[in-house]
C-alpha cells in the first residue's frame, strides 16, 4: 500500500444515525473482499463474474418472464409466486425505469437527474419483491449506477433491515427517502474516496484480475456488505466471519469459469 494511503478508511455512513457500519479500513475491505472473490458460495462466480459474460452475449438487453430469477445468484430468495407476480405490465415497468438510467454513466458522476432515475429504479417493487429482490436483479442491468439495497446495507446505515420493503416502520422518512439518502450516499462517497477505491482495488487485483471488470459502486458495495455482515452475530453454519477466511491455500474464481458454453447443436450420427 503506498504511504499516502496507509491507514485510509472508506467511510459512506457518515451523517446517518444509530448503530451505524462506521469508517472501514482499507486492508480490511480488501481482505474481506479477496475472501468474498475466493468462495465457491459467494455471488462472485454466479452474480459478478456471469453478469459481465450475460452482458457481453445481450442476455441482460431484455426483461423476460424469468429476469427476476437471475437475482437468486444473489441469494435473493424469489420464490415461484414472485416470479409469476412479475407479469407483463410490471416487467414493463421495470424496463422503462431502467431504460432511463444511462448504462455507461457511473453514480458518482451522474447529473440531478439520473441520478432521480436511479432512486425510482431502486424504489420499484411489490409485494414480495422489494428493495433486496429488485435491487439485485437491476444492478445486472445497471452495474455502474444500482446499487444492491437489502437487509445488511439498510442496517449499515443505521435503517431497520427492512428500510427498502413496504413492511418498514419508519415515521421520519418515507421507503423512497431512506432509498434516496443511501443512493445520495454512496454517490457521494465514492466521489470523495476515488483514490482510496483505486487502492483498494489495487490491493485485491495481484490475487483476483477479474476485480478490474467490476464499477466501482459494485466493489463499494461488495466492500460494506462483507463489512456489515462481519459485524452481525454469527451462526455456526455461517462459518467463518469474511475477514476470518482463508484466501491463499484456494484459487480465485477466474473470468473463465462463467464464460458461456457453445450452443446445444443437435448430434447426428
Amino acid at each position: 500500500m503506498s504511504a499516502a494511503l496507509t491507514g485510509a478508511h472508506l467511510d459512506f455512513t457518515s451523517g446517518f444515525e444509530g448503530d451505524v457500519l462506521g469508517p472501514v479500513p482499507i486492508e480490511k475491505a480488501a481482505r474481506r473482499i479477496l475472501a468474498y472473490c475466493t468462495d465457491p458460495r459467494s455471488g462472485w462466480g454466479v452474480y459478478d463474474l456471469a453478469a459481465i459474460h450475460a452482458r457481453k452475449a445481450g442476455m441482460l438487453d431484455e426483461v423476460t418472464a424469468w429476469s427476476l430469477l437471475l437475482a437468486n445468484a444473489l441469494n435473493a430468495q424469489v420464490t415461484l409466486g414472485d416470479a409469476a407476480a412479475f407479469e407483463r405490465s410490471r416487467r414493463g415497468e421495470f424496463a422503462s425505469l431502467l431504460g432511463r438510467i444511462p448504462p455507461e454513466v457511473d453514480l458518482d458522476e451522474m447529473i440531478e437527474r439520473d441520478l432521480d432515475r436511479v432512486i425510482a429504479a431502486c424504489s420499484f417493487g411489490f409485494t414480495g419483491v422489494w428493495g433486496p429482490k429488485a435491487t439485485k436483479l437491476a444492478a445486472l442491468f445497471r452495474p455502474r449506477s444500482v446499487p444492491v439495497l437489502d437487509g445488511h446495507i439498510a442496517v449499515a446505515f443505521g435503517f431497520g433491515r427492512e428500510a427498502f420493503s413496504d413492511r418498514a416502520v419508519q415515521r421520519s422518512l418515507t421507503r423512497q427517502e431512506r432509498i434516496a439518502e443511501v443512493v445520495r450516499a454512496l454517490a457521494r462517497g465514492i466521489a470523495a474516496h476515488r483514490p482510496e477505491i483505486a487502492e483498494l482495488r489495487a490491493l485485491v487485483e495481484p490475487t483476483v484480475p477479474e476485480v478490474q471488470l467490476i464499477s466501482d459502486l459494485r466493489l463499494v458495495d461488495m466492500a460494506l456488505w462483507t463489512s456489515q455482515d462481519d459485524r452481525q452475530q454469527r451462526r455456526a453454519k455461517q462459518g467463518k466471519r469474511w475477514e476470518e477466511r482463508p484466501v491463499g491455500p484456494r484459487l480465485p474464481i477466474e473470468d473463465f469459469e462463467a464464460q458461456p458454453l457453445p450452443r446445444l447443436a443437435l448430434e447426428t450420427e
